[in-house]
This record gives structure tokens, C-alpha cells and sequence, in this order.
């Protein structure tokens, strides 16, 4: 008996904190905005997987990426814990992300749930992203070149770098945005190819699945 996971919290959940990340511009509303992320993924955790091995992966990192959050708003050396806050982050966000892989992967049948899970780990694969273009920016804040009469107050926020991962990883083409240094175009060609097979990898597969059971009725 196989194990379905309830994605669809997750992904109205990502898609409101998506919309609200790239609009929110008042700093108290976007550090409240990231905790209740990082609440909510935990959550989510919980609801998509009951396998006990999961749950003590995620959830341990889930609440080590809450508390590192709040200490990072509250300490006077933020800049080791912002490395630590991402790299938690995109543990939690990739581990989530090879639990749809696998779920998909192991289904022999296709229904809604797991069309949620696609689409839901597709959004986490971009916030990903994000946070990797994030430490670079922590590095070189020249990563991202753009012009700062299209950036608000001229300085790039989080909403602006998960606008910059979702335009590259859904090859819209840039404009206002562009990566600045070498190290952000190789990331930005990963992001790129990872986009394009993600899709090409799920069609095969469900396109895989539907013909055996055709076969299978037959």
C-alpha cells in the first residue's frame, strides 16, 4: 500500500508565500512572512509524510531553520547566521523535494495528489534557488546586476531574488534583472536546465504510467 502525501496545503500555502514574498516591501510584514514559512513547511512536513524516518529529518531541520531564523533577527552577528539559516533551509526545502520524487517515482497510478506534489516541488525547487542566489549576494553583492530605478528603494530584497530564480528557472528571458558575475550565470544555466528537465522528466514519467495501465486493462 503506498503512501500518499496531502500536497495540496503545500501548495497553496507556497503559492500565497510566493505572492506575498515578491509584494511585501514593509520589513516587520517579511520577518513575519518568513517565519510563518518556515512554520508552515514544518507543517507541511508533517502532513505529507508519515514514514518515521522523514519526519525525523524534517522536522529536527524544520525547527533548527525557525530557531536560526529568529536568532538572526535578534543577534549582532548576523552574517554566520545567515550562511547557517540558508543552508537549513535548502536542506529542508530539497529534502521535501526528494520525497515527491520518490512518491511519484514508486506511484503506479497518477491522481491528484500527486499532480499537487509536482507542482509544489517544482515551486521549491525555484525558493531553492533563491536561497542559493542569496549566499552568493552574501558574498559579492554585485551577483545580480539590475537597474535600481526598476528595484524599489534601489537595493534588492528577498522578493526580488525569488522574482530573478522563478524567471530563470522558467527560461522567461531576462530583462530587468541579469546575472552579474560568472559564478551567478553557471548557477543561473543549472537553474535553467534543471527547469526544463523537470518538466520533461514528469511528462515522460506520467505519460509512462498512463500507458501501463492501459496495457494493464487491455
Amino acid at each position: 500500500m503506498r503512501q500518499t502525501g496531502n500536497y495540496l496545503f503545500l501548495l497553496v500555502f507556497l503559492i500565497i508565500a510566493i505572492v506575498m514574498g515578491m509584494t511585501l516591501r514593509n520589513v516587520v510584514m517579511v520577518k513575519i512572512l518568513g517565519l510563518s514559512l518556515l512554520f508552515g513547511l514544518c507543517l507541511s512536513a508533517y502532513l505529507i509524510t508519515r514514514r518515521r524516518r522523514d519526519q525525523l529529518i524534517l522536522l529536527p531541520l524544520g525547527a533548527a531553520a525557525l530557531a536560526v531564523y529568529v536568532m538572526l533577527h535578534t543577534s549582532h552577528e548576523p552574517n554566520m547566521l545567515k550562511y547557517l539559516d540558508k543552508a537549513l533551509w535548502m536542506g529542508f526545502s530539497g529534502y521535501l523535494i526528494l520525497i515527491v520524487f520518490r512518491q511519484i517515482f514508486n506511484a503506479k497510478s497518477i491522481d491528484a495528489q500527486e499532480i499537487y506534489g509536482v507542482i509544489s516541488a517544482y515551486l521549491l525547487i525555484g525558493i531553492l534557488f533563491s536561497q542559493i542566489f542569496d549566499i552568493v549576494l552574501i558574498i559579492d553583492p554585485a551577483a545580480i546586476s539590475f537597474d535600481p530605478k526598476n528595484i524599489a528603494g534601489g537595493v534588492l530584497h528577498g522578493g526580488d531574488v525569488l522574482y530573478f530564480s522563478f524567471v530563470t528557472l522558467a527560461t522567461v528571458g531576462y530583462g530587468d534583472m541579469t546575472p552579474g558575475v560568472p559564478v551567478t550565470r553557471a548557477i543561473c544555466v543549472l537553474e535553467s536546465i534543471v527547469g526544463i528537465m523537470y518538466v520533461a522528466i514528469f511528462i515522460a514519467r506520467f505519460v509512462s504510467i498512463h500507458s501501463s495501465r492501459s496495457h494493464q486493462q487491455e
